[in-house]
């Protein structure tokens, strides 16, 4: 029950306890009709009895009765399962040869009761002739001050047959009633439920960046609730707005002092100027990565149209490498979402499309797909590439191959940080032109996506 949702364990268990309730009421009913039945069945005995033992009576032979009156009735037909037999009491006179009388129906068969059996208020179970169940009565009677006794017994299958027909119309009830309670306890369950689906569904939405705020109108029971998430996303977008004001505060009240060594490096001598100006440069470089780290990850995530923002920035990259000639292609079969900053997203592609500006020697190309709850963005150019090492070492701090080249050597480690903030990766390697391939890879919206459409040819954003 654990991977099972709410509404089901409410549907389970009411039908659970419906089912419950529903066979012991069913029990129950059926006992009471077996009873109702059975003191029916026995009241028939009695008015059977009632009527031999009129027509019984004790000559001086023994026991006789008057034939033409029960000639035509049950007891006249062979093996009925309605018998009656009367016996002489042992202590009759003996000179009465009639000793025993029986029905028809008995033929040469003869009613054997157990010793000690009930009082003549109690039903008695025996079997018939033929081995079928029979239930009756035993009633002690007196003529010509002879003393004798009257079995009458009848067939139990009639009230097995009755029995069993209602148990097929309980049944049928029963099944009914919890087709019912099933669906009353769906309505019901669906119905009840409705204020906390919505209430998830307004969740999942800030998930996909749908939204910025649950809302409220769940009900007084979810209302508190959906406040209380409300009131901790403002509460975490103050406390994360403070700490980026914080962050660019300091950034800037360093910027400024760092400004000034540098200045007074220039007047010194070259060897103490030269690791001046170096450890400024590395704690300049250093402000740079945490200010973009701290800004990150951050404030309203909203739902990114990777293709559109990818065109955005090539767009814009191209520009500024517009005297290099380079060839700008974007292969994004489709609209790809993600939920971020897509201040975030812009940095991570800018960086990671101008450091392939300035090294390609040809053309880039930003390639976007999806593999299961993977979305990857690989950026490749045609240029040198950097070996095995040289790739480990690229996300360092400031490491540059090449100072010919404008930079900080912080773009890939920036890319790295940010990526890190949103659950991401990035990964260098050789791309099929021979240059590098910086693939970033980040959780899409809504997990596994179908497959990609059929490849396109790729967009060209410049020259």
């Amino acid at each position: 029950m654990k991977t099972t949702g709410l509404a089901a364990r409410l549907l389970f268990f009411g039908l659970l306890s419906a089912l419950a309730v529903a066979i012991a009421g069913g029990l129950a009913l059926r006992e009471s009709v077996r009873n109702v039945l059975q003191n029916g069945f026995e009241r028939r005995i009695q008015e059977r009895a009632d009527e031999i033992a009129a027509r019984l009576y004790v000559a001086k032979n023994g026991l006789s009765y008057d034939r033409s009156i029960i000639a035509n009735s049950d007891f006249s037909r062979i093996y009925s399962g309605w018998y009656w037999q009367a016996d002489l009491a042992p202590d009759a006179p003996a000179t009465m040869k009639q000793r025993q009388l029986r029905s028809r129906s008995l033929w040469d068969a003869e009613l054997v009761l157990p010793t000690g059996a009930g009082s003549e208020e109690t039903l008695l179970q025996l079997s018939g002739p033929r081995g079928e169940p029979l239930l009756g009565h035993t009633r002690s009677l007196t003529g010509n001050d002879t003393a004798f006794v009257l079995h009458v017994f009848g067939p139990e299958t009639e009230i097995h047959a009755l029995l069993h027909g209602f148990d097929y119309l309980l049944i049928a009830a029963i099944c009914g009633w919890l087709l019912l309670m099933a669906l009353f306890t769906f309505i019901q369950v669906r119905v009840g439920l409705h204020p906390l689906v919505r209430l998830r569904k307004n969740v999942e939405a800030l998930a996909t960046g749908d939204k910025e705020r649950v809302g409220a109108s769940f009900g007084a029971d979810l209302d508190p609730l959906a406040k209380e998430i409300d009131q901790m996303l403002e509460r975490n977008e103050r406390i994360v707005h403070r700490g980026r004001t914080h962050t660019a505060d300091l950034a800037h009240a360093l910027k400024k002092p760092l400004s000034l060594l540098n200045a007074e490096a220039a007047r010194l001598p070259p060897d103490a100027a030269a690791l001046i100006v170096e450890q400024t440069q590395s704690m300049t470089r250093m402000i740079e990565r945490h200010l973009a780290r701290a800004g990150s990850g951050a404030g309203n995530l909203r739902r990114v149209d990777i293709q559109a923002c990818a065109r955005g920035m090539i767009d814009l990259i191209a520009r500024i490498h517009a005297d290099r000639g380079l060839n700008w292609e974007l292969d994004c079969p489709q609209a790809y979402c993600i939920r971020a900053n897509q201040a975030d997203i812009e940095e991570m592609l800018g960086n990671l499309l101008d450091n392939a500006g300035k090294w390609a020697d040809s053309r880039v190309r930003l390639h976007v797909r999806q593999q299961g709850n993977t979305l990857s963005l690989c950026v490749e150019d045609d240029g040198a590439g950097l070996d095995e090492q040289q790739r480990q070492e690229a996300g360092n701090r400031g490491r540059r191959f090449d100072e010919s080249r404008e930079g900080s050597g912080l773009g890939l480690a920036i890319v790295a940080d940010i990526a890190e903030t949103y659950a991401g990766s990035l990964r260098l390697e050789t791309s099929a032109w021979g240059g590098l391939a910086a693939i970033l890879e980040l959780p899409p919206i809504g997990g596994e996506a179908p497959a990609d459409t059929p490849e396109r040819a790729p967009e060209q954003a410049g020259q």
